[in-house]
């Protein structure tokens, strides 16, 4: 597995105009590469980019106890962060050239607590890319058990024009 690349500073970061000379399919295979920084917040929780295909994108991890609330259970902040980074990165894969994309909003239903040190996946699928925004949907799974701990959905504002 690629180790990923995390950015040091502001500076270590695409710039606007390179990431709009990709197609945001080739900007996350870079990611995934580990040619391009990945998502600084992703080292704090333990979670990295682990497959990249058009119109979708999982991320793996494993919750610590660095993530608990304040009852000893994983935060659900951190389902957040998970599903936020697989559901707006699978709207990146249908990017063409020149765009670029925010999230405008996201939700999640928690559906059972995830065991500490359980490794899990968040999978997300784009449901729909139009020219002004994307929509994805997703779950967090669990590796080893297959159960569902969350579903999710975002909706990203694509900006930019196509090439």
């Amino acid at each position: 597995m690629t180790t990923p690349k995390y950015a040091a500073g502001p500076e270590d970061f695409l710039t606007l105009a390179d990431v709009q000379a990709m197609t945001g399919l080739a900007f996350m295979q870079a990611m995934l590469a580990g040619k391009v920084p990945t998502t600084t917040i992703a080292r704090g929780c333990n979670y990295r980019v682990t497959r990249v295909e058009p119109g979708l994108v999982e991320v793996t991890g494993t919750p610590g106890h660095e993530h608990t609330n304040a009852f000893g259970g994983v935060h659900g902040g951190w389902y957040g962060v998970l599903l936020d980074t697989a559901l707006t990165c699978a709207v990146i894969t249908g990017l063409k050239r020149g765009q670029y994309q925010t999230t405008t909003e996201y939700k999640v239903n928690m559906l059972r607590a995830i065991p500490l040190g359980t490794e899990v996946r968040a999978i997300g699928r784009t449901e729909h890319l139009g020219r002004s925004t994307g929509v994805a949907r997703g779950e967090i799974v669990g590796v080893a058990d297959g159960k569902t701990y969350a579903l999710g959905t975002a909706t990203c504002l694509i900006m930019g024009g196509s090439a």
